[in-house]
């Protein structure tokens, strides 16, 4: 399967058989100057050769083998080794790269959903875990070296449990959030996404002008295709995960943002019968999963009326009498 970066599976094994060549005991200089055609000719060529590096460089299994000129493998740079490099090294050199390069893409993406209403937590091999929001969808690869997730709809949590040597990263559209040893929200909007820290901190790149930018507990900042990220804003953990405990919290919230939110959870939708309605704000923690209580709350709470036919509910103005 193709990863993220931009190159495809044909272009890694042409790098990595061109990586084997290079540090083989004896390697013609025609060689190396094909091999410089080679990676100049594609940008793609270019990452591939990056990765079969990467790869190699991350072969623990065989860090701790005492080879003969494996040292020296490993430190090998697009020139001619000044030592002797064993048939044995290039052996072990070739098995690491073509295993490692196996299942680094021969790794499973595995998609978990939930349907309106409903949460889900999915614990992964790694120790991490994901809590989906209502109505979310996400995508999972677990491969050797890095950890992969898509948000494709909806809502999610991350707890994720460090690794520095292979990397946890979400993806939302062009927005790429890396951890950093953390717990962060990621939620899915029509044309982007807000991104909120709980613990630790986040990495971001957003596809424009941002790469590498971090994002601390606490924060949050929202990320738009057309602009990019947006600013820095607080935000309180609490709130943020209250609908894991399955609560809604608003707090001067326009009555339409809050009709909005109720919709993710509920499969109904609101009517506003006067537009100057929508701008009145609510606040308060409220029952997500039960939305007759939240309209005798709404009742009690504002000058508002609430009608259900069916799975339309009409807000109108309470009468006077």
């Amino acid at each position: 399967m193709k990863s993220s970066a931009s190159y495809s599976e044909r272009q890694l094994k042409q790098a990595i058989e061109w990586f084997v060549r290079l540090h083989a005991e004896q390697c013609p200089v025609e060689d190396r100057l094909r091999f410089e055609a080679w990676r100049s000719k594609h940008e793609g060529h270019r990452a591939a050769y990056a990765e079969a590096e990467r790869i190699w460089a991350h072969m623990d299994t065989l860090q701790g083998m005492a080879v003969p000129g494996l040292a020296e493998a490993r430190a090998a740079k697009p020139r001619k080794p000044a030592g002797v490099f064993s048939a044995l090294a290039l052996l072990l050199c070739t098995s690491a790269l073509l295993g490692g390069a196996w299942l680094e893409y021969s790794a499973e993406t595995v998609s978990y959903a939930t349907r309106i209403g409903e949460r889900r937590r999915i614990e992964l091999a790694d120790n991490s875990h994901i809590d989906l929001n209502t109505d979310s969808r996400v995508s999972v690869r677990l491969s050797l070296l890095r950890r992969s997730v898509v948000l494709t709809q909806g809502e999610a949590q991350f707890d994720v449990s460090h690794n520095r040597l292979r990397p946890f990263t979400v993806e939302v559209g062009d927005l790429r959030i890396r951890d950093v040893g953390t717990r962060f929200n990621v939620r899915k909007q029509t044309q982007g996404a807000t991104v909120s820290v709980l613990e630790g901190e986040v990495e971001l790149n957003d596809g424009h002008a941002v790469s590498g930018e971090r994002l601390g507990a606490g924060s949050q900042r929202g990320y738009t295709e057309s602009a990019g990220l947006g600013r820095l804003q607080a935000v309180e953990a609490e709130s943020l995960s209250a609908w894991l405990r399955g609560q809604l919290v608003f707090k001067q919230t326009p009555l339409r943002e809050v009709a909005a939110e109720l919709e993710r959870y509920h499969p109904v939708r609101f009517v506003f019968a006067d537009a100057k309605l929508a701008e009145q704000t609510l606040s308060g923690t409220f029952d997500a999963d039960d939305i007759d209580p939240f309209l005798h709350a709404l009742e009690r709470i504002l000058p508002v009326q609430a009608k259900r036919h069916g799975r339309q509910i009409q807000l109108q103005r309470k009468s006077k009498n």
